[in-house]
């Protein structure tokens, strides 16, 4: 009798029909975002001892809880249920990641919230427009006047350990196809400084020394690479990589100071956002007069 009660019981079937919780666990850490999400974690574990745990650990950890606690209204909104606004974390730990660990507490609360309201705000009907982490962190340079250290790109420590950003940063790149986007941006980028190298070597001679070196890496990696604000195909990869890393050597050149590289990804960011919308015209246009 108990065997017919159970074979009756839908949630009972459910429960039985669940994976377990380590296969539950190995499909979560297959995806991009927690796979990203691990990356963060073993650069902040390497970072951390030598920015300081206490000043570099607890702005990281503001960071990403004022990301979340913004978005999590929005998303539960769209879902109609709970759901964890991962997005926002990792936009959260990349502003925690790029800021000076000696920033006030309430410019590193108040760009992260930027963050997530950009991307809530500026949008499309199909995707937000530009990156989250780099339009706050322009924002908050230009209206608070907040540092960047980039410490989370490990230029702090001994350029060896460049060579953990570049293996961790390769892997995701890969997961995700995104290889011809960070390699025109590098291509372009490091001849750009090169070239201007022979007309003023001093006027680029710091790009190529530590920590700045590191932070290009960073930036090309984790955030040019956005999926929502970076294109999928490779031509428009190429593109879009070149355009940044052309749009962030000008910005250098020309005074920008210290928000070049955020510079460069938001102009490509715009760039793709038109492009995006002229293809979705173009191919409105095509259906209407067929």
């Amino acid at each position: 009798m108990a065997s017919v009660l159970l074979s009756n019981d839908p949630a009972g079937t459910a429960r039985r029909n669940d994976p377990p919780p380590r296969a539950s666990l190995a499909r979560l850490l297959e995806t991009p975002k927690a796979q990203l999400l691990v990356v963060f974690a073993l650069l902040a574990a390497v970072a951390l001892p030598n920015e300081g745990i206490v000043p570099a650990g607890s702005r990281l950890m503001l960071a990403a809880l004022a990301a979340v606690a913004v978005d999590l209204p929005f998303v539960l909104r769209a879902a109609r249920g709970w759901r964890f606004p991962t997005s926002a974390l990792l936009s959260g730990v990349i502003v925690g990641m790029v800021l000076d660990t000696n920033t006030p507490f309430v410019v590193v609360a108040g760009a992260s919230a930027l963050a997530i309201l950009s991307k809530r705000l500026l949008r499309t009907p199909r995707e937000h427009v530009f990156n989250p982490a780099a339009l706050a962190l322009l924002l908050a340079a230009l209206a608070f006047g907040s540092g960047e250290s980039w410490w989370g790109a490990l230029g702090n420590l001994p350029t060896p350990f460049a060579v953990v950003l570049v293996v961790l940063g390769s892997v995701l790149v890969d997961r995700m196809n995104k290889f011809p986007l960070v390699l025109s941006f590098g291509a372009v980028y490091f001849a750009l400084l090169t070239a201007l190298a022979f007309v003023n070597p001093g006027l680029v001679a710091e790009q190529f020394r530590d920590p700045f070196v590191q932070a290009a890496l960073f930036f090309a990696l984790f955030m040019l690479t956005d999926p929502p604000t970076s294109p999928n195909r490779y031509l428009e990869q190429v593109v879009y990589g070149s355009l940044a890393a052309t749009t962030a050597g000008a910005a250098q050149v020309f005074g920008a100071g210290q928000v070049y590289l955020l510079i460069g990804v938001l102009a490509a960011n715009a760039w793709l956002a038109v492009h995006r919308w002229a293809n979705r015209r173009w191919v409105q246009t095509g259906a209407l007069a067929t």
